[in-house]
């Protein structure tokens, strides 16, 4: 007998994380419609994602904050935010309207709701200035 007690603890399956591989993670406050499913679809071809293999997406309730530090790992390079701040997700990242972060583990990118992004030309050329940015930036660090 050991000298100490040891206790099985059980896992659950409701354990919401991350697919491993997936380096992609979109984040909203709802649901996406089938008009914008096939919107973040572009944005992740814009990116060279495929969305079965490579894009992992979140949704949470408006107004309440979570922390997506259990979605973080090692495979994950780039968070596009529609319309949740940083500070709201757990993330202590200075950037108040929509932009890009380049983090130590991945680059973080927020942009406007995407209910307000499929009406606004203006966001859409904004968002993919900011995917440009993360794509140099990518192939600079991993040729």
């Amino acid at each position: 007998m050991l000298p100490f007690a040891t206790y099985s603890i059980p896992e659950t399956p409701a354990v919401e994380t991350a697919s491993a591989g997936k380096w992609l993670l979109f984040i909203a406050d709802q649901e996406f419609s089938s008009s914008q499913k096939e919107l973040i679809q572009k944005i992740g071809a814009a990116v060279k994602a495929d969305f079965e293999r490579d894009i992992f997406s979140w949704n949470m309730q408006s107004g309440t904050d979570a922390s997506i530090r259990a979605l973080i790992h090692p495979s994950l390079q780039l968070v596009i935010s529609f319309g949740m701040a940083p500070r709201s997700l757990g993330l202590w990242i200075d950037l108040q309207s929509p932009g890009i972060r380049f983090l130590e583990s991945f680059s973080f990118i927020l942009t406007l709701p995407i209910t307000e992004l499929e009406k606004n030309a203006v966001a859409k050329k904004e968002l993919w200035k900011n995917m440009q940015l993360f794509m140099e930036m990518n192939e600079t660090q991993h040729g």
